[in-house]
């Protein structure tokens, strides 16, 4: 059995959240579980696919759990976490490929004590002009390298929970796992984040443009709802009020993010501009109707997939 003091591979569970198809499900299990050995993994999957193409004995040891076919990652992630077992678990997506030892550094970083931790997230290098803004719209912040240490915001692409602490705000995320609202409240209740260097996923996000804008403003909408309520009145109004320079201020956070970390990249932020310009103003407008408008999740689905 896979030991690092004390604390095993069958101690941990991973939640993939399927919800761009069957090649990127499959891409993403072939980069994982040559590694997750004695781990317990279960795909939430959209109803999109038939799961017994994953039939064998590569993935006999997958377990696949059913959503609607019009459930969203935040569903997906929820469903997923309920039917883990794990003293540990962690989430990724099935766009993406985790980097060859990222299971043993997981194991590591919870025997050092990590309750929380999260990873950096890069970019499929073969990605378009409109692959680079997508990708810069949602994980600018993961490029590597990132900073160790503690962290006040992770992805919930690449992340780790030690269950109890996870279970210990169940209410947030039982129905939708929105990384904002659970990190927010277990960073109130006194638990620090951990950035892990090591923890490298690779994405390979596609999703066409009015897809994508629809699922930005969303998540603006969630944003601006969190915010809300977490803000004085007198504060709420303020981000009424500045809301118009949302796409400047986040153009400008990306484009400092590059120039720090990957300067190299720089060129491929003003070839994406146009797209990236699309990309941030669907979000601002999702984050100002946030501010006025309630948030409302869809009803889950659940069938498990024996």
């Amino acid at each position: 059995m896979n030991k690092i003091d004390n604390v095993t591979l069958s101690a941990f569970s991973v939640v993939i959240a399927s919800w761009c198809g069957e090649a990127a499900l499959r891409r993403c299990l072939e980069s994982l579980l040559p590694q997750a050995h004695d781990a317990e993994v279960v795909v939430a999957f959209r109803d999109i696919f038939d799961p017994t193409i994953f039939a064998g004995d590569r993935f006999k040891d997958v377990r696949f759990v059913r959503a609607s076919a019009d459930a969203d990652v935040f569903q997906l992630r929820s469903l997923g976490v309920r039917e883990t077992h794990g003293h540990a678990i962690a989430l990724i997506e099935d766009h993406s490929i985790v980097s060859p030892d990222w299971m043993q550094t997981l194991v590591r970083a919870r025997a050092a004590g990590v309750l929380i931790g999260g990873g950096p997230i890069d970019n499929d290098a073969e990605s378009t002009a409109y692959d680079w803004a997508l990708y810069f719209s949602e994980y600018a912040r993961f490029m590597p390298p990132v900073p160790v240490g503690d962290a006040a915001i992770v992805s919930g692409a690449n992340i780790f929970y030690d269950r109890a602490t996870l279970w210990s705000c169940y209410s947030i995320w039982e129905s939708c796992f929105y990384e904002t609202d659970v990190n927010g409240a277990l960073l109130a209740a006194g638990y620090k984040i951990d950035m892990l260097p090591d923890t490298l996923v690779t994405s390979r996000l596609r999703m066409d443009l009015a897809e994508a804008m629809a699922h930005l403003f969303r998540g603006g909408i969630h944003f601006g709802n969190f915010r809300k309520a977490h803000s004085h009145p007198l504060v709420r109004w303020l981000w009424v009020i500045t809301s118009p320079a949302v796409p400047v201020v986040m153009l400008l956070r990306i484009a400092r993010v590059l120039a720090t970390r990957r300067p190299d990249r720089l060129t491929e932020l003003i070839r994406s501009f146009p797209y990236m310009l699309l990309l941030v103003l669907a979000w601002s407008l999702g984050e100002a109707a946030g501010y006025f408008t309630r948030h409302v999740d869809l009803p889950r689905s659940t069938r498990e997939v024996n």
